[in-house]
């Protein structure tokens, strides 16, 4: 994340930048003998074993038909050597398949470190143009992993690390194989550094990760991307069956890559996020939507989607974070008990800006009021600068977003909003030009506040009125909407038919300051003392520039305990004094 030292709004921009493990049985992916990893070579094998075991049954079946002794003798030598033709066949076969498996455990493995299996295998891969997998068994790796794909050395793409039983089979719970950050140490160029990540892969194609804990590492756990020289790529990753826990930043990060998987996943206590997929990267190395704000030509004219599904995120800053992010479908899945539940971002500190072409639906989004700032907090934010703070309380924030589809969601028990979509203005000194522009999103058919029987705090909905051509339509009868000063109709604000005519970034203005849900920050002047801000907690920058900011609190409405839902169980800091 990129904060801009010194202008104010730039920090609230920051907070916005950035499985549930559900301890089933683990899938198979990594298993070098399915049909999706078997190669030529491994194909042909099996028809030779396939071939033998046919001639092998034909000729043993000869025996019972041979007459007179000498007959019957020659029929069984035949019979005998068709079957060793057999055990012959299996034997390459199963060779070969064993030759694509590196093996690490504590003890009597030849890999002791889950790095050496990987760099293992990338040379093996390199030399034989085949996929390995590395099979890590049980026990505590107190390491960081780098993956550099653009050492020709080495060959990742496709690559499988995953965590195994002792018996080297999937492990369905991933609390058997740990990597530990604490006191860890990533190899980079033959140099020992701190472990800022568990994993780390850089320009790989198709890297597979499954069955692992990482926690407390310094930056993120599970880590993909590609830098912007035009020579690197990052896509297709999976990270199955995962859990992140306790660090300092990110869990599930993923920048500047062509489509992915994140399932059956889980992460808590991260200083930012748990998820985070942003800096999507577009068909163009210089396409924003400034460039083509007027043709509206796409970021990918075919877009390789990321799917995030059946995860958990909780008792994190944010749920799921992304800046610039687009292409992702976020569904199935529960966000609860963090400060802020989904929250998608533009900044023009990332590039490929906006946010935006996103899908988030059915998923449970519920009791995001975690206030970190509070005593007991279980962790903490990665920073703070200046008089802004990172806002909590709700659900699904939408910040200068375009096109984002949110529905058949159940949006509960967030005690700010329910959901909020608003814009980054210039005027704000956020993004140059205005590019976080609130536009063409929709929230369609979700249930809010559980049919009444847990409301979201002051309203199910906040939008700044700024931006245009977003919509509210068949959410729950009787949801609630932040209605501004009165001047313009809540009907206008919110219009309640969706699609609306689409809009482009110049056709519409990212200020709006006459419906009173924008804050005039041309106005406000800093003059070093956090009690002169502008304070209007009904705004959504308002609301972030509570001092101190434990008292975001005071402005939300809180109802706790929450209703029980499930077998879930709320989390809260301490609470706060607001007298």
């Amino acid at each position: 994340m990129k904060q801009r030292l010194g202008v104010i709004v730039g920090v609230i921009a920051a907070f916005l930048v950035g499985t549930f493990a559900m301890y089933g049985t683990a899938s198979a992916a990594g298993d070098a003998s399915s049909s999706a990893t078997k190669t030529k070579q491994q194909k042909k094998l099996e028809s030779n074993v396939k071939s033998a075991k046919k001639k092998a049954n034909k000729t043993c079946k000869k025996v019972k038909k041979a007459k007179g002794k000498k007959a019957k003798k020659q029929a069984k030598k035949r019979c005998k050597k068709a079957k060793n033709n057999v055990k012959k066949q299996q034997k390459k076969l199963n060779q070969y398949k064993a030759a694509q498996y590196f093996d690490v455990c504590k003890h009597g493995c030849k890999y002791r470190t889950v790095q050496k299996g990987a760099d293992a295998a990338g040379t093996w891969q390199e030399k034989t143009k085949r996929k390995a997998t590395v099979r890590v068994q049980p026990g505590t790796y107190v390491e960081g992993v780098f993956l550099d794909g653009r050492n020709p050395n080495y060959n990742y793409n496709g690559l499988t690390i995953m965590g195994v039983t002792s018996k080297k089979k999937p492990a369905s719970n991933p609390k058997g194989v740990i990597l530990e950050g604490e006191n860890a140490k990533t190899i980079v160029d033959g140099n020992p550094q701190v472990a800022n990540n568990a994993i780390e892969g850089r320009s790989i194609i198709g890297l597979v990760m499954k069955n692992m804990w990482a926690r407390h590492y310094q930056n993120n756990t599970f880590f993909v991307w590609a830098g912007h020289d035009g020579t690197e790529r990052c896509a297709d990753y999976t990270m199955d069956n995962l859990l992140s826990t306790d660090t300092r930043s990110y869990g599930f990060f993923a920048r500047n890559c062509y489509g992915g998987t994140i399932e059956n996943s889980e992460g808590y206590h991260h200083g930012d996020s748990a998820l985070y997929v942003g800096e999507t990267p577009c068909d163009s190395e210089d396409w924003t939507n400034r460039t083509h704000a007027a043709d509206r030509t796409p970021c990918q004219a075919n877009p390789d989607w990321t799917v995030i599904k059946n995860v958990k995120s909780h008792a994190n800053v944010l749920g799921y974070s992304g800046t610039n992010s687009k292409y992702v479908e976020i569904k199935d899945s529960a966000f609860y008990n963090n400060g802020a539940g989904v929250v998608p971002n533009t900044l023009d500190s990332e590039k490929f800006e906006p946010s935006g072409w996103l899908k988030i639906h059915d998923n449970d989004i519920f009791w995001n009021n975690y206030n970190y700032y509070s005593t007991g907090s279980a962790f903490q934010t990665v920073a703070t600068i200046g008089d802004v703070n990172y806002p909590i309380g709700i659900g699904v924030v939408l910040y200068g977003t375009d096109s984002v589809q949110v529905y058949d969601n159940n949006i509960f028990g967030n005690e700010k909003w329910g959901a909020a979509t608003f814009s980054g203005p210039e005027l704000f000194d956020v993004n140059e030009g205005s590019d976080a522009m609130n536009m063409n999103n929709q929230f369609v058919d979700n249930n809010m506040g559980r049919d009444g029987v847990d409301p979201n705090g002051n309203y199910d909905f906040f939008s700044d009125y700024s931006g245009g051509s977003n919509c509210w339509q068949g959410n729950t009868a009787g949801s609630t909407f932040a209605p501004g000063n009165g001047s313009v109709p809540v009907s206008t604000i919110y219009p309640d038919s969706c699609p609306q005519p689409v809009v482009g970034k110049l056709d519409v203005q990212a200020v709006e300051l006459n419906a009173g849900l924008q804050i005039n920050w041309g106005s406000y002047k800093d003059d070093g003392d956090p009690s002169n801000g502008p304070g209007d907690a009904d705004t959504i920058f308002g609301y972030s520039t509570q001092h101190p900011p434990q008292r975001q609190e005071c402005s939300m409405t809180v109802n706790t305990p929450h209703p029980a839902y499930m077998d879930y169980v709320e989390d809260r800091a301490d609470p706060v004094n607001c007298l």
